[in-house]
């Protein structure tokens, strides 16, 4: 008879009893057919990604473009702003619909929907033949966008299987570049078409994300954990067996993962007494708000939002005006973005969380302390050599930026909520991250304007903010399943009763499957004696 340790599965204690360790896998996933095609499937879901980075890039090419801004007639300052900034109102407007629907219909039809709207928008914005058209597209995109940033990397966080959870999460975030890279070097290539489709046909291929998802996502399975909490305890079961351990229902990791997720489920029920006022009722509860509140913040004041949207207008500033060199600068960004965020998503379950973030924020309080130096010596003396420095400093701000807030600004806050608060606790956090993105995206423009590099000291000192929060209050959670992680914040107590809780609902269920298959035997027997 085949042992957790045959299994490769190395057993815990807890008082007396032993619990399957799910993260100490002895195969690589690609070794295993059913996460194979798990993986392979989840990539519908992190193309939503891809939709929000193709938005930033594409954006910050068309002002690099001479008829996008005379079809616009040369946007400045805050008008400027609010053509980039309305994507964002669209997410912010989204949010209080995104996790209701994604608990109500599901994580994947949600997803459909969201696609179907940010379809729709796509189509406004490079059909526009006026500004309020074009404004219209945007703000379809970012409430299609809204809802797609909530459904998706809940449903990427609760198939993954526990032991590739971190990595695949992380992964999710790092698509913004994939489609950030995309519509550079597509503005690149329409810079030399003379007319006005220059800037049509990037706003255009916005759709090709949500119209893959649109057809695709339906060989994507549902989360295990939606529909245990909608009592298809037998659909789930089966969409675990088959991913996580090739269809055998027996496997005992997945026994013990399955009671371990519905136990979990009826614990968070019982003790809930509302929705949102959950995330405030407890202490543990009021950490992991702060948490997701600093993410959305730090996410978007780190200062690479500067260069996402505006970098044609940060070249400018410091005497760099030649509109194709911005434009395959543009490109060269979000290609190295990308191969940097990916690695560093691999980064996560090896070397954890908190040195991640540590890391990254005390190294960007250095270098965008020196992008202010530089930027400010070329204003004053206009020589070329501190412009050419910037734009080294930029790779060396974005590659530790991409160290940690790429694959685990999503990832970090679905890891530390529980069930039922993880799709409002994602919402809050989405919030915190749009309403500080549109910040950027309508003041930046004003900001650099009227001030000048000396703007840029207000980034600088959310920089420092962020090192000390990240220092005394980021936890580290590598290594350990979604509901294990709330030992830290709830106490040890209340994880040892789940897995109790959900060993004796395994046990109770293996001896019901027994008691099931022998009364089969019984009446398969006789009737047997029948037939004779």
């Amino acid at each position: 008879m085949a042992t957790d340790r045959d299994a490769g599965v190395d057993p815990v204690r807890i008082g007396n009893l032993d619990v399957p360790e799910l993260r100490h896998g002895k195969r690589w996933w690609f070794q295993d057919p059913g996460l194979r095609k798990l993986y392979f499937l989840i990539f519908i879901a992190i193309l939503s990604s891809a939709t929000n980075g193709y938005d930033g890039s594409m954006m910050n090419g068309l002002q690099a473009l001479t008829y996008w801004k005379t079809y616009f007639h040369n946007p400045n300052g805050s008008r400027q702003g609010l053509l980039n900034a309305i994507q964002s109102v669209g997410s912010v407007c989204s949010l209080p619909l995104a996790p209701n629907l994604a608990d109500w219909i599901g994580r994947k039809y949600s997803i459909f929907i969201g696609s179907l709207i940010v379809a729709l928008g796509a189509g406004l914005q490079s059909g526009a033949t006026d500004t309020g058209m074009f404004i219209a597209g945007r703000f379809f995109i970012g409430l299609g966008s809204g809802i797609n940033g909530i459904a998706s990397p809940l449903l990427i966080t609760e198939l993954a299987h526990p032991k590739e959870r971190g990595k695949i999460t992380a992964t999710y975030n790092t698509f913004y570049y994939f489609g950030s890279t995309i519509a550079a070097w597509t503005t690149y290539g329409t810079l030399q078409i003379p007319s006005n489709w220059s800037w049509r046909l990037p706003s255009l291929l916005q759709v090709a994300p949500s119209a893959f998802q649109l057809c695709f996502l339906w060989f994507l399975p549902e989360s295990p954990r939606f529909l245990i909490s909608k009592d298809r305890q037998e659909e789930a079961m089966r969409i675990m067996a088959k991913y996580h351990a090739n269809g055998n229902a027996q496997d005992e990791v997945i026994m013990f993962e399955f009671a371990e997720i519905k136990e979990a489920i009826k614990e968070e029920k019982i003790n809930s007494k509302g929705r949102y006022m959950d995330l405030i009722n407890t202490p543990g509860n009021r950490k992991r708000l702060f948490i997701c509140l600093c993410c959305g913040f730090f996410s978007q004041m780190s200062g690479t939002s500067l260069t996402g949207y505006y970098l044609s207008k940060i070249l400018t500033d410091v005497g760099i005006t030649d509109p194709q060199f911005q434009n395959r600068l543009n490109g060269i960004i979000g290609t190295t973005n990308w191969i940097e965020a990916i690695c560093f998503a691999l980064l996560v379950d090896r070397i954890g969380r908190r040195p991640l973030f540590l890391t990254s924020a005390a190294g960007m309080c250095c270098t965008f302390a020196t992008w202010i130096a530089l930027t400010a010596v070329q204003n004053r003396t206009g020589a070329p050599g501190p412009g050419k420095g910037v734009i080294v400093i930029i790779f060396f701000h974005n590659l530790l930026y991409n160290l940690c807030w790429v694959s685990l600004n999503i990832a970090y806050p679905c890891e530390i909520l529980p069930y039922r608060l993880r799709a409002n606790g994602l919402m809050i956090q989405s919030l915190a991250t749009n309403v500080m993105l549109f910040f950027n995206q309508y003041v930046n423009p004003i900001g650099i304007e009227h001030s000048s590099w000396r703007y840029y000291f207000l980034f600088e000192g959310c920089l420092v903010l962020q090192l000390v929060t990240v220092y005394f209050f980021f936890i580290e959670t590598k290594g350990a399943t979604l509901e294990e992680i709330s030992r830290t914040f709830d106490g040890q107590d209340a994880v040892e009763e789940i897995k109790v809780r959900a060993l004796a609902t395994e046990k109770v269920e293996m001896v019901e499957q027994v008691e099931n298959l022998h009364d089969k035997g019984e009446n398969t027997t006789t009737v047997g004696h029948h037939e004779a």
